[in-house]
C-alpha cells in the first residue's frame, strides 16, 4: 500500500511538472509573438539598433545636426535669434545668437571687447549652451579663459514662441560659478530671442 501511494504520487508530481513546462513553452512563444507584432508596429527596438563601437564619434541617431527640430513649432532650430528688446541689431553686432547643432557659434558679451565661443547641445527641450573657448575677436587677456570649464553649460535655451528664452548661468570653475565673472554675458544674452 505504501509502495503504491508513492508510486501514485510520483505520477502526480510528473504529470504536473509536464503540464507546468507546457504552459510555459506556451507563454514564450505568446510573449515573442507579441514581442514581433510589437517590433513592427513601432519599426524596432533599440536592440535592433547598431551600437556604437567608438564613444568619441556620435550615432547618425544622436549626432547633434543643423537639422534639429523644435518639437513645439515643428521649425529647424538653427538659425539666427535676435534679442527682442534690441530689434535694431540687425547686423548683429552683439544682441544676437547663431545657434548650430554642430559646431561653435561665437557669443558676445561685451559688444567691441569679449566674445567667446560656445556650443549648443539639445536636452530634452532645451538647448545647452557650453563654453568652448575664447573667441579671437577677445581683447581682455586678463581673464582666466582656461580655468572656465567646458562641460557645465554657461547659459539654457528654453523654447518660447517663435524663438527662445536664453537663461544666463555664467562660467563655472572647479565645480563653482565665478563669481567675479558672473555678469558677463547676462547683460549682453540673457533674455527673449527670436527667428531674425
Amino acid at each position: 500500500m505504501r509502495t503504491t501511494l508513492i508510486l501514485f504520487c510520483m505520477m502526480l508530481f510528473l504529470m504536473s511538472c509536464k503540464d507546468n513546462k507546457e504552459n510555459a513553452e506556451k507563454e514564450i512563444e505568446e510573449n515573442q509573438t507579441e514581442s514581433i507584432e510589437s517590433k513592427e508596429k513601432t519599426g524596432g527596438t533599440s536592440q535592433d539598433q547598431p551600437i556604437n563601437q567608438n564613444p568619441d564619434v556620435p550615432d547618425s541617431d544622436t549626432a547633434n545636426s543643423d537639422s534639429e527640430v523644435n518639437p513645439d513649432t515643428g521649425n529647424s532650430i538653427a538659425g539666427t535669434y535676435i534679442r527682442s528688446d534690441h530689434p535694431e541689431d540687425w547686423n548683429c553686432s552683439c544682441f544676437c545668437l547663431e545657434v548650430k547643432m554642430s559646431g561653435t557659434s561665437e557669443l558676445c558679451l561685451s559688444e567691441d571687447k569679449l566674445y567667446v565661443n560656445g556650443r549648443f547641445e539639445q536636452s530634452g527641450n532645451n538647448i545647452n549652451v557650453y563654453y568652448s573657448g575664447k573667441s579671437s575677436k577677445t581683447t581682455d587677456s586678463e581673464i582666466p579663459w582656461d580655468k572656465f570649464e567646458k562641460n557645465t553649460p554657461i547659459a539654457v535655451l528654453s523654447p518660447s514662441g517663435n524663438g527662445f528664452d536664453l537663461d544666463w548661468k555664467g562660467f563655472t570653475i572647479d565645480g563653482k560659478i565665478a563669481v567675479d565673472y558672473a555678469l558677463y554675458g547676462k547683460k549682453t544674452l540673457e533674455g527673449t530671442y527670436k527667428r531674425k
